[in-house]
C-alpha cells in the first residue's frame, strides 16, 4: 500500500489516550472519513480505511480524497465524549479548513455535531460548504437531513445498513435467487446490521440469524425483525426475554455456519479469516463492516465461488448520504436520499458484478478496476 498524505499522532493529556488522523489522498482540496473510537484502534489501522475511503469516493463518484480519524479508547468509557472533545479540538484546523468527518465505530454524529458546534463550526462537512456559493442553501438541506426521521428512527442511523441492503438485493439478482426465497444471516445488530435486517425484511428476504455479543439467534424460518428491533438496547444487544420459543439459542460464532444464503457481517473487522472460511457454505458475503474479510479468506472463498462484495461498495450509504446533499440535486429529505442511494449503489454493484462474472475476477477486484475508469473519466471531465 502506499504511504499515505498525512498521517499524524496525537496523545490525551488527560488520560493518555492515543489519536490518529491520516489523508490517504487529497483531492479537489478536500478529503473525507469519519472518526471512529475503540480500544486497541492503531495507526495502520486507520491508514487502511483512509485508503478505502478514497476507494469509497471514487465509487460514489465523488472527487474527493480519503481520509479517517481514530482514537484509541473505550468508546463506552464514562470520559469517552471528553476525550472526542479534545481528540476534534486538537484537529479543528483539519476539520476547518479540508477534512470533511462523520461518525464511525464508537462515535455519534450528534456527539461531532454538537462539538464541532461548540467550537465554532456549522457542521462536519463545514470546510466543503463554506467554501461554496450557495453554503446557505446546502446547510439547510444537511440540516434536515441529519434532523429527518423515517419510519421513527433517525435516518443517519438507517442509511448505511439500508445501503447494505440495497447491494444485498443486487446480488441476489445477479445469482438469479429471488428474494422470498433468500435466506440472510448477520453478524452485528447495532445501526448497520439492525437497519439492513430492517430494510431486507421489508424486501421479503428471510434473515435467519442475527448474531451479538451475547451469542446467536436463529430461527431457520426466519426472524421476527420489528420484534427483535423492540428488543435490542442501544448498543446493539438483544434481550433474550420475550424471544419466541421456536428461536434457538446458539453460540456467537453459528451465524457463520447455520444454513443460509448471504452472509452479512456488519460488526467487526477480521471475523472472517483463512481458519474459518472453509466451513461456510454460502453463496455471497456482503461487507457490512469494514475489513471483515481477510485478504487470505477472501482468495480462498474466490476459489469456491463465494463472492465478497467488498465494504468500501457495500457500506457506502452513510457516506453516500453526505454526497447526496453537496453533490446530489436532492433537498434532505429521506425519501429523496434513499432514492438516490438506491440508484447509485444498485447500478454500481450490478457494474462491478457484470465486470467480475465476464472477466473471471473478484468482485474487489471488478471494484477497483471500476472505480479506476470512474477516476479517470472525473479527471476527463467525462
Amino acid at each position: 500500500m502506499k504511504d499515505p498524505y498525512l498521517a499524524t499522532e496525537w496523545v490525551d493529556q488527560a488520560t493518555g489516550a492515543k489519536g490518529y488522523f491520516v489523508i490517504d489522498e487529497m483531492k479537489n482540496d478536500f478529503c473525507a472519513g469519519g472518526i471512529r473510537m475503540r480500544k486497541g484502534v492503531t495507526k495502520k489501522e486507520v491508514e487502511r480505511l483512509a485508503r478505502i475511503m478514497t476507494i469509497k469516493m471514487a465509487g460514489l463518484g465523488v472527487p474527493l480524497g480519503g481520509a479517517k480519524g481514530g482514537i484509541d479508547f473505550p468508546s463506552d468509557h464514562p470520559k469517552s465524549k471528553e476525550v472526542l472533545k479534545r481528540y476534534l479540538k486538537a484537529h479543528i484546523p483539519y476539520i476547518r479548513e479540508y477534512w470533511l468527518t462523520s461518525e464511525d465505530l464508537g462515535t455519534k454524529e450528534e456527539d461531532i455535531l454538537t462539538i464541532l458546534r461548540d467550537l465554532g463550526l456549522k457542521s462536519s462537512v463545514h470546510a466543503f460548504i463554506n467554501k461554496q456559493e450557495n453554503s446557505a442553501i446546502l446547510t439547510e438541506k444537511l440540516q434536515r437531513a441529519m434532523s429527518a426521521n423515517y419510519d421513527g428512527m433517525k435516518l443517519t442511523d438507517l442509511v448505511t445498513g439500508y445501503g447494505v441492503a440495497v447491494v444485498t438485493l443486487e446480488g441476489l439478482n445477479h445469482l438469479e435467487i429471488k428474494r422470498n426465497h433468500a435466506k440472510v444471516s448477520i453478524q452485528g445488530f447495532g445501526s448497520v446490521g439492525a437497519s439492513a435486517a430492517k430494510f431486507l425484511f421489508e424486501n421479503g428476504v428471510k434473515i435467519v440469524a442475527i448474531a451479538d455479543w451475547k451469542g446467536t439467534i436463529y430461527c431457520k424460518d426466519g426472524l421476527d425483525i420489528p420484534l427483535l428491533s423492540g428488543l435490542k438496547d442501544n448498543t446493539g444487544m438483544i434481550s433474550r426475554n420475550g424471544l419466541p420459543p421456536e428461536y434457538e439459542q446458539l453460540p456467537g460464532n453459528a451465524w457463520l455456519t447455520v444454513h443460509s444464503d448471504v452472509l452479512i457481517p456488519a460488526a467487526v473487522a477480521d471475523v472472517i479469516h483463512a481458519d474459518n472460511a472453509g466451513d461456510l457454505n454460502v453463496k455471497l458475503i456482503i461487507e457490512g463492516a469494514n475489513l471483515p474479510v481477510t485478504s487470505e479468506a477472501e482468495q480462498l472463498l474466490f476459489e469456491h465461488d463465494i463472492m465478497v462484495i467488498p465494504d468500501f461498495i457495500a457500506n457506502s450509504g452513510g457516506a453516500g448520504l453526505f454526497v447526496s446533499i453537496l453533490y446530489g440535486d436532492v433537498k434532505g429529505e429521506a425519501s429523496e436520499i434513499f432514492t438516490f442511494l438506491r440508484e447509485q449503489m444498485s447500478e454500481t454493484t450490478k457494474r462491478i458484478l457484470d465486470i467480475a462474472k465476464k472477466d473471471q475476477l473478484s468482485p474487489r477486484i471488478a471494484a477497483k478496476q471500476l472505480v479506476d475508469r470512474l477516476e479517470q473519466q472525473t479527471k476527463q471531465g467525462v
